[in-house]
């Protein structure tokens, strides 16, 4: 069987010319040889119309993973460097992806022996965060782990978002921008990724998916092989159809392996399956349900318990503070961060509050590092590692104080039902499903953007434990 070569869905306008021919041969010498499917993407990015603009300003590239989507980021790049003198900005999720990345594209400037590449290059950066390759004719790329405050107050030609199915809407606003004060009217934005799952925290790759597949038009191009659903995950056919790479990169051994995946992670990591876009039918919460438990009045009284969360990929910490008014159980959500920068300040707000109140900490990636990290500086019990069992009890006991009004949360007055989904909490309840946890058909909190409900109903969850030691009074709202 030979490997599909050609999108199982695209949306792409047709061009007459592009640059991708010349972009290929400079890129062969030093990256290998393209693929079909590889140069039938860079044809189309590479696209010019009767002005010479790129016609794709914005595109986008779904694909199961280790198809070998980077060397197309590579030529592009490199071609765009050389050529054009591009101001690029490379960003990804994951700190050894962006360093992987930078090898590549700096080493052949490097080479002295690349005598007219290192004749151009005038200063290669190597410290963290800020790597970048400079040229003498202006131009330069930059590689970042995405903030939200990514690249504000610069100024670039092209934005690559690499692992794209984990950008944030803030992060993405944090670096759009930049493109602005684009001088040559040529800017060009490009997401490549995979079809993210449940626990993604991002939410603009899947809307530009839900976007290309509605029946309008979306303003960007889509490039796109994938499943259109689970089906027979052991259909060979299958894999040849939506892994381009099949043969050649990826060989079928390996993927045999990989059955013993769940079968929609299979579909989702292998066949590039897109698992079905929530509805409201999906939302455990309703609006209603949610304004019912608001109140203007922070309670009185030392705040029984606080909860950090961590999301899946520890890149996202939510902590959260409860308290126990009579029958009501208090909460609100003090504080969230990006950690990709590390845990620090997340560790000394811990240290800092811990002799007051008790913390409980989950978090896969993250939650041990931050014990270990505060644990010779808070009193004996105080942070305590929850349990998957622990997980299943707070939020089931959070959603039934929601529908019988035994939580409340501080809205502010400013704070409407047009203006809802600005706030942290407000949003990550009303987008939280349910996903399976444990292994006897326990649940937690699911959806776009779940860590700060989880922190909430650990917290309070918490609080009903500690109740009975806790002394003093303090205020809660902050």
């Amino acid at each position: 069987m030979q490997a599909r070569q050609i999108p199982t869905f695209e949306i792409a306008p047709a061009y007459s010319k592009t640059d991708a021919d010349m972009a290929s041969k400079l890129a062969s010498a030093f990256f290998g040889e393209p693929m079909p499917w590889q140069k039938y993407v860079l044809d189309n990015l590479l696209a010019r119309d009767k002005d010479d603009k790129f016609i794709n300003r914005s595109a986008a590239l779904s694909v199961p993973r280790q198809n070998g989507k980077s060397w197309i980021v590579r030529a592009l790049c490199f071609y765009c460097l050389i050529a054009e003198g591009a101001k690029i900005l490379y960003t990804c999720q994951h700190g050894d992806t962006s360093d992987e990345m930078f090898k590549a594209l700096s080493e052949p400037f490097e080479d002295e022996d690349n005598e007219e590449l290192h004749a151009i290059l005038q200063a290669v950066r190597r410290a963290n965060g800020q790597q970048a390759v400079y040229l003498n004719n202006g131009g330069y790329i930059k590689f970042s782990t995405r903030t939200n405050s990514l690249a504000r107050g610069r100024s670039f030609d092209k934005i690559i978002y690499d692992e794209a199915q984990d950008l944030t809407a803030a992060q993405q606003a944090a670096s759009l921008p930049t493109l602005a004060a684009n001088k040559k009217k040529n800017a060009q934005v490009i997401y490549m990724g995979t079809p993210p799952n449940a626990e993604s925290l991002g939410t603009v790759f899947k809307n530009m998916h839900a976007e290309a597949h509605n029946e309008v038009p979306p303003a960007f191009a889509w490039f796109e092989w994938s499943a259109d659903e689970i089906g027979d995950i052991t259909d060979r056919a299958r894999w040849y159809e939506t892994n381009p790479s099949l043969g050649r990169l990826i060989d079928e051994s390996a993927i045999q392996l990989e059955l013993s995946m769940a079968q929609d992670d299979f579909a989702r990591e292998r066949l590039g399956w897109w698992s079905p876009v929530h509805t409201m039918a999906d939302y455990l919460i309703n609006q209603d349900d949610w304004m019912a438990c608001a109140t203007d009045e922070a309670p009185h009284g030392k705040a029984d318990a606080s909860a950090v969360k961590f999301s899946p990929d520890g890149t996202l910490a939510s902590i959260a503070v409860a308290v126990v008014d009579g029958g009501i159980t208090h909460v609100e959500l003090v504080h969230q961060q990006q950690t990709v920068r590390g845990i620090r300040e997340v560790a000394e707000l811990v240290v800092r509050n811990a002799e007051e109140t008790p913390f409980v900490i989950d978090g896969r990636a993250g939650a041990q590092a931050l014990i270990d990290r505060v644990d010779n500086h808070v009193p004996n019990g105080s942070v305590e590692l929850v349990t998957t069992s622990d997980v299943i009890a707070a939020d089931a006991a959070f959603l039934n104080g929601i529908r019988e009004q035994t939580i409340s949360w501080f809205k502010p007055k400013e704070l409407t039902d047009e203006n809802l989904k600005d706030d942290a909490l407000s949003s990550s309840v009303l987008k939280a499903t349910r996903r399976s946890i444990g292994s006897s058909g326990g649940w937690g909190f699911g959806g776009e953007e779940p860590t700060a409900i989880e922190a909430c109903a650990l917290a309070a969850w918490a609080a009903k434990k500690s109740i009975e030691n806790d002394v003093g009074e303090m205020e809660v709202y902050f």
